[in-house]
């Protein structure tokens, strides 16, 4: 049944990659089965801009945090965000951070997506994994994607949490009649995701290359982008290697369907849509060989352990050039992908928000 009052989303944490989609999908989707779902972003993040008001569901975009970004999301929490709630007579809110420093006057719900939280070894995650664990005193509920993040989430803040894995649209993310072309990696500009050894692995291919095509935000970490700007100029003469960035979701599923293969290399994962996008795209993956992205991924990806870019390009190379084996990797991907939708999330995490309501009702 339909919940008393609003559900409040903050989603100032989730501003880029993986969350900020995931904060986008259940936003819509909860938006359909509450009285209203009210969204707290800032003005020029994916949210924000992935999101259209409509009835049920409104925005409401902070002004854009150039500096002390984290500082700033914390006074507002601290003192606008349990106002909003009384406001709004909100009955849950959902938290993609995990850390909130005031309790509010609702049942609260954090989604925990980020494992550097859980394996950095620095002073702020440190503070991260103190403040989760003061959070969740008064939460209701946490959750994460993954067994393997259930696991370090535990160790970490001493409350186990449920798991909820992430979704697929199957109706934005579907194979093409033919398969592609491109060697594609869909990460951002984080220094953990690695695109130095997609790179050097793509350059252990033997010639003629495919296009290798990076698509990730160069603002989460503009050193390091530089970086591998500088490299890949250092590998011209030897194929095609474009950047992109800001690409709507269509035009993303469409760059899944030109790929031949996707490849990722990062060190810390939590839960990768882009692998389960490229497999519900009908394309084969090779990923590093962490516990998160074989839940992800299951038998219907290729894992690789280590930085060797020759173990990767023979990986890479078995699926460019063996047609067998690119479609066995085809077919096993689209039956794993299938599995996950954003409905059953939605679903599971509304069961979580609304358990109260529901009870009452």
């Amino acid at each position: 049944m339909p919940a008393s009052g609003a559900i409040i989303i903050d989603a100032l944490a989730a501003r880029y990659g993986g969350t900020a989609y995931a904060a986008i999908e259940l936003a819509q989707r909860l938006a359909g089965e509450a009285d209203e779902v009210v969204v707290i972003t800032r003005e020029g993040s994916l949210v924000a801009e992935g999101l259209e008001p409509r009835l049920g569901l409104r925005v409401l975009a902070l002004g854009d945090a150039h500096r002390l970004e984290l500082v700033r999301r914390l006074v507002w929490e601290a003192f606008r965000l349990p106002r909003l709630v009384r406001s709004e007579r909100a009955s849950s809110v959902l938290s993609w951070s995990g850390i909130l420093p005031r309790a509010v006057d609702a049942r609260l719900v954090c989604f925990l997506a980020n494992p550097l939280m859980f394996e950095g070894r620095g002073a702020g995650n440190r503070l991260r994994r103190w403040g989760a664990r003061r959070t969740l005193r008064n939460a209701s509920q946490a959750l994460v994607p993954t067994e393997a993040m259930a696991k370090r989430a535990t160790q970490a803040l001493g409350r186990v949490p449920d798991v909820v894995p992430l979704g697929v649209d199957h109706g934005r993310f579907h194979p093409a009649n033919r398969p592609g072309r491109d060697v594609l990696c869909v990460a951002d500009f984080y220094a953990h995701k690695r695109q130095d050894l997609v790179l050097a692995t793509w350059a252990a291919l033997p010639g003629p290359r495919p296009r290798l095509r990076l698509i990730g935000n160069p603002a989460v970490n503009p050193g390091w982008y530089e970086s591998v700007r500088h490299h890949a100029e250092r590998l011209q003469g030897l194929g095609e290697i474009t950047f992109e960035w800001g690409l709507s979701h269509d035009r993303l599923a469409e760059a899944f369907r030109e790929a031949r293969v996707f490849t990722l290399a990062t060190l810390h994962e939590s839960f990768c849509l882009p692998l389960l996008e490229a497999q519900a795209c009908g394309v084969p993956v090779v990923v590093r060989d962490l516990p998160d992205l074989r839940e992800t991924g299951g038998s219907g990806a290729t894992y690789v352990e280590g930085d060797d870019p020759g173990k990767w390009a023979a990986a890479l190379s078995r699926l460019l050039a063996d047609e067998a084996a690119y479609a066995a990797a085809r077919a096993a991907g689209l039956e794993h992908a299938s599995r996950f939708s954003w409905e059953r999330t939605t679903a599971a995490v509304r069961s979580r928000l609304l358990v109260a309501e529901d009870a009452a009702g």
